[in-house]
């Protein structure tokens, strides 16, 4: 019994004595290391690993890589417990100790499993296993390590602005249903509009407001879980004015932001410097000045740091004086407005500055009765509008500008250099033209175009009213053939014909008539019909005379 027992307990310590043999082997083996863990998409990872099957001198070991997103362990199978995966690396050869050392690149796709799906930010398993005999391989996972892919990619519009500029921010490659954190030189700030989180596929979109910030080069940093990226974000000096016109002595408000940090900064109004003051730590500055005395017009408010950062705003002088009315029915408007200049060419600029209009509201400028735009008002009843002159005939024009309640009116030449005379081509002077007659005359280059042409023919060199045979307006092309209407008529009169031909542009501005040149027109030769019947019936008995005679001939060598 005592025997029995004591082979029991011999037993009992020799498969304790063989586990403890077996966890430290155990714990050895099947192991990888990646270096590095963490990387972006398309970077290049090296693994080192241990404990596999050894090769030995006649049998060769080989072993395969995956990169998934899927969580496994050592006790689970490719293709029943993990199903989206990449092959990144096979038929890796274990020396003979079962080591081995390979690389592999991060993919950006998944695909080689039972379900595809994108690589983003964040965390990844490599797992290896073996192979039993090519090409068969044994899907229990052997080994698993952790990878972190980060990264993603952002782009911003517009990549430069002033501060308060609205910046869309796009990203793509982050992970998927994650909360987005965006910070500004470090600084969070908030998200205005768009998404706060990444959708499936790792992708967003949303838009900030740029803060209070110096000129120059600044940092935006979006954060996705373990993944950052950063776009550059230039910030532009603005200068802004209040009001934006008025009159001499008036107060004038200046507020500027994005200029340098805690420097001076000159306000100056038609380059003579009007105010002083140092910006804070922001770049951001508030002060005032007085308009000088100085004619009515539009002005250049520029405003320059010690850094040489700068901004050019406009405004705008303009006394409001009442308007006398124009008729004894027409009332008065308490309006004044002054106009660049009272004459011009079509497409030259034209400035246009009003005051006394109803604050807040708009006024319609119309030239003639052609409306040319609407421009808001401001508060104080003042606006300025910069436009061209359009494309009119040369004459006094009223430009009218009204707001709804109150109207007032100025005049306006416009000025225009009519279309040069065209060179006569065709027909020639003195010749005989034959029908139809083809009228042809050089090309001209007006300042307004399209260009046409008018064509008279008559029977007067003067081109009287009665004399005039044919007319032809808004012609096109540089030539004209006449109809076959026209040509009978033409070639009936048995007269001599003066023609002549002027260019008249896109505005109506009519040029000068060419000469007049001179042409007769020749009937066209055509056989009397009673002349045609003739000679086709002596043709038919022509014919018939040879072919009876070759027929004869014919007949006389066949019987002979």
């Amino acid at each position: 019994m005592k025997s029995r027992n004591m082979m029991r307990l011999m037993a009992l310590m020799a498969v304790m004595a063989m586990l403890v043999i077996a966890v430290p082997v155990t714990a050895q083996t099947r192991f990888i290391e990646l270096t590095p863990e963490k990387g972006t998409i398309g970077s290049t990872v090296h693994v080192v690993g241990e404990g596999f099957n050894p090769s030995t001198e006649t049998t060769d070991k080989y072993a395969v890589m995956y990169f998934s997103n899927e969580e496994a362990s050592t006790v689970d199978d490719i293709d029943s417990d993990v199903n989206i995966y990449e092959i990144v690396e096979d038929a890796i050869l274990l020396d003979e100790d079962g080591n081995f050392e390979a690389d592999f690149t991060i993919p950006d796709e998944m695909d080689d499993g039972d379900e595809d799906e994108a690589v983003v930010s964040g965390t990844y398993y490599v797992y290896v296993c073996h192979y039993l005999t090519p090409p068969t391989i044994s899907y229990r996972i052997r080994a698993v390590a952790e990878f972190t892919v980060i990264g993603g990619d952002i782009t911003i519009d517009p990549e430069e602005g002033p501060v308060g500029t609205e910046v869309e921010i796009t990203g793509e490659q982050f992970g998927a249903k994650e909360i987005i954190e965006i910070a500004y030189d470090k600084e969070e700030v908030d998200i205005k509009s768009g998404d706060s989180k990444t959708d499936s596929s790792g992708d967003f979109s949303c838009t900030i407001l740029i803060p209070e910030s110096i000129a120059g080069a600044h940092t935006i940093t979006v954060t996705v879980a373990a993944s950052e990226a950063e776009a550059e974000f230039t910030v532009a000096p603005k200068a802004t004015l209040t009001p934006i016109s008025g009159s001499v002595g008036a107060n004038v408000s200046v507020s500027g932001t994005g200029f340098g940090q805690r420097k001076d900064v000159v306000v100056y109004f038609n380059a003579q410097g009007v105010a002083t003051t140092p910006t804070d730590s922001n770049g951001s500055f508030d002060t005032t000045f007085t308009v000088p005395e100085i004619d009515d017009g539009i002005y250049d408010v520029e405003t320059e740091d010690d850094d040489g950062n700068t901004d050019t705003a406009k405004f705008t002088i303009a006394v409001a004086q009442p308007t006398p009315p124009t008729s004894p029915t027409a009332p008065s408007s308490p309006t004044a407005i002054k106009v660049s200049a009272t004459s011009g060419k079509a497409g030259s600029d034209l400035i246009i500055t009003g005051a006394g209009f109803k604050g807040g509201g708009a006024v319609t400028i119309k030239f003639g009765e052609q409306v040319l735009d609407t421009v808001t008002v401001d508060a104080s009843g003042m606006f300025v509008a910069v436009l061209k002159v359009p494309s009119a005939k040369a004459g006094e024009y009223t430009i009218t500008i009204s707001d709804g309640t109150n109207t007032n009116e100025v005049k306006f030449a416009v000025e225009a250099t009519p279309p040069p005379i065209p060179a006569p081509l065709l027909p020639e002077m003195g010749v005989k033209a034959k029908t139809p007659v083809i009228f042809d005359w050089e090309d001209v280059t007006a300042n307004v175009v399209p260009v046409s042409y008018t064509l008279q023919v008559a029977t007067d060199d003067k081109f009287a009213q009665g004399s005039i045979v044919l007319e032809r307006t808004d012609l096109t092309s540089s030539e004209y053939v006449t109809t076959e209407a026209e040509s009978l008529e033409l070639a009936a009169r048995e007269t001599v014909y003066y023609w002549r031909v002027r260019a008249i542009d896109a505005a109506e501005n009519e040029g000068e008539w060419t000469g007049a040149g001179e042409f007769y027109v020749s009937k066209s030769f055509s056989f009397p019909k009673w002349a045609l019947y003739t000679m086709l019936g002596l043709g038919g008995l022509v014919l018939f005379i040879i072919g009876y005679w070759m027929g004869r001939r014919t007949a006389y060598y066949y019987t002979f």
